[in-house]
């Protein structure tokens, strides 16, 4: 598997992973990945969005293999190491190869919970209409104040 397949699909599998399971814990009475706002303390997760999703890092530490033919099918090839490998593919047999060992994050915003998600866009909603009124109320006042 080349590092860009991994990557992809070690991502898209995480958020699979995380949004099927928000369904089971959810019937069970819980909540996977709540949306949150103002929450103190990250020491979990990296930042959080206005939406209410937090954004996690994912650390990759992955090795590589770099592969250079000679021959027939000539080139070279970056693959994330697996533990065996199968088949030559008619390629020539003469072959470098180079492993290394490449770490890094990629920051990731989590699916949310649905519920939480709807409950959360409600209170900041009944939030700005509040303080609407307030501001609305401030300029009446001032309004009369004048008069």
């Amino acid at each position: 598997m080349d590092l860009k397949q991994f990557v992809t699909e070690t991502l898209v599998q995480i958020a699979q992973g995380v949004s099927e399971a928000q369904t089971a814990v959810r019937d069970v009475g819980g909540f996977a990945n709540p949306a949150l706002r103002g929450v103190a303390g990250r020491e979990s997760y990296w930042g959080s969005l206005e939406t209410g999703h937090h954004v996690f890092l994912v650390d990759f530490d992955v090795a590589i293999t770099v592969a250079k033919g000679k021959g027939t099918n000539a080139g070279a090839k970056l693959e994330v190491t697996s533990i065996f490998s199968l088949g030559a593919g008619g390629k020539s047999s003469e072959e470098t190869q180079s492993t290394s060992r490449v770490k890094f994050k990629v920051p990731m915003a989590l699916p949310v919970d649905f519920e939480t998600k709807r409950n959360m866009d409600q209170e900041i909603q009944q939030e700005k209409a509040e303080a609407k009124a307030i501001a609305a109320k401030l300029r009446r006042q001032e309004k009369a104040r004048r008069l």
